[in-house]
């Protein structure tokens, strides 16, 4: 289970080295045949094409096409012991039954019995990436950003007991969704030192900036104090949408789901986009839910955690270094990812020293 994890792509315990290979996983690692044989073992009948996505981060993803549907295919490389998609699954499933749109999964296998990586086959939303029409500037930003506010207010309506993330075995025994930690602020705190070390360590941050980041944390940490958990995708960013240019389809890559604070999942909207994005969508979510009085502390707070972490994991894989492989933003592209990743950073902090 995630019991040391504040964020599975950063702190799970596989080599560097062997997350390297994530960054071109399609051409080093290409696992299309096991793919077509998942297939073949649940529909009887060799699909007419296996085609992989091309998408990013730790998970792999293909198209299982037939004549007459087309199934997605979604697994990790079998590498870690970790059966989190059975957490992806309930949250998923729990999610569309309270009006959030998201993808029908029709089968989780994490057992590795028949192949030897866990996976899910589920549904292929109609639809594109919406970070494609965000990067070329066709995308509806006041419409898409209203819409995924009320999306959120929606998901975030759902209570869970505990924080962090989800208990597995809990889950696999009694069937329910229940977060690792007791409380808020141990999740909150997991890594911290060690993520803040590292930045230092590799020259990102000063000893004097991660002095004063620390202290600026621990100023503000009452507000982590909340007594109940809801559910956190904690990954939204407009590749994990699918839909059109004026449409959400449906939320996808549930795999950083938490028990938490909904302030954590606007923040991590903010880490990426700016005003133009961030403020429609708080338009949209006040339509079903009012911000609460200490929501803006909150979401500052959270975002310089997940700028923290979002540094680390870039440098650790080499992001910096490959910077014209990585589109995270459009109007930013003046900008290297280094630059980007620290100024987020600094809009966090700044925004919070002045409450």
């Amino acid at each position: 289970m995630r019991e040391n994890i504040y964020y599975w792509k950063c702190d799970n315990p596989l080599p560097i080295e062997e997350k390297w290979v994530y960054n071109d996983k399609y051409t080093l690692s290409d696992i299309s045949e096991v793919v077509e044989d998942v297939a073949v073992y649940h529909f009887g009948k060799k699909p007419l094409e296996v085609s992989a996505t091309g998408s990013a981060g730790n998970h792999y993803t293909y198209n299982i096409v037939y004549k007459d549907k087309t199934i997605f295919f979604r697994s990790d490389d079998g590498k870690m012991d970790d059966n989190y998609l059975i957490a992806e699954k309930a949250a998923i499933d729990l999610a569309g039954k309270n009006g959030v749109l998201v993808p029908e999964v029709y089968i989780t296998d994490t057992s590795k019995k028949n192949f030897p990586v866990r996976y899910q086959l589920m549904e292929k939303v109609v639809g594109e990436r919406m970070s494609d029409f965000y990067q070329d500037n066709t995308l509806d930003r006041i419409k898409v950003g209203n819409e995924l506010g009320a999306q959120l207010a929606k998901m975030h309506a759902i209570k869970l007991d505990g924080f962090g993330f989800i208990n597995t075995e809990i889950l696999q025994k009694e069937n329910r969704i229940v977060g690792l930690d007791k409380i808020n602020k141990d999740f909150f705190y997991k890594k911290l030192d060690e993520h803040l070390n590292y930045l230092l360590a590799s020259g990102f941050l000063s000893d004097v900036e991660a002095t004063n980041l620390r202290k600026l944390i621990e100023k503000n940490e009452k507000v982590l104090d909340i007594n109940q958990g809801y559910m956190v995708h904690k990954d939204i960013a407009f590749w994990n949408i699918v839909g059109t240019k004026d449409k959400i389809n449906a939320i996808v890559d549930w795999d950083d789901i938490i028990s938490g604070d909904p302030a954590d999942d606007l923040a991590i909207i903010r880490c990426f986009y700016g005003e133009d994005i961030f403020n429609p969508v708080i338009e949209g979510y006040q339509t079903i839910t009012q911000l609460s009085d200490d929501f803006y502390q909150r979401m500052w707070l959270y975002m310089i955690r997940n700028m923290i972490w979002k540094a680390v994991f870039r440098i650790s894989m080499k992001y910096f270094q490959i910077d014209g492989k990585i589109n995270l933003f459009n109007q930013d592209k003046q900008k290297s990812l280094r630059e980007f990743t620290y100024n987020q950073l600094y809009i966090g902090i700044n925004e919070l020293s002045k409450l």
